[in-house]
């Protein structure tokens, strides 16, 4: 029961930030609409048939850009993975 409130309030907590954020760029979509129109960035593996494997981030549309901006997310490249039987931390 505590795990499902902590969760709660924080999906609430994240929302209202998304929206603080989306206001302070003067963009007029709540933070539903604005998850919405982030759909369209997607997470592509590209598997070169040799072994090697690519991850990469589409753009997505050009509202999407502007949502990306608006929260401060700059960087699309996504971390290199660790290779088999590394260990991270």
């Amino acid at each position: 029961m505590q795990a499902h409130i902590y969760v709660a309030a924080l999906a609430f907590l994240l929302h209202r930030a998304i929206e603080k954020k989306l206001k302070a760029a003067r963009l007029d979509l709540s933070a539903t609409e604005a998850l919405t129109i982030l759909k369209s960035v997607r997470v592509v593996d590209i598997d070169f048939g040799d072994g090697t494997t690519k991850r990469s981030v589409t753009t997505g549309t050009q509202r999407a850009a502007a949502v990306l901006r608006a929260l401060g997310v700059t960087d699309l490249n996504p971390p290199t993975p660790p290779t088999p039987g590394q260990t991270v931390m």
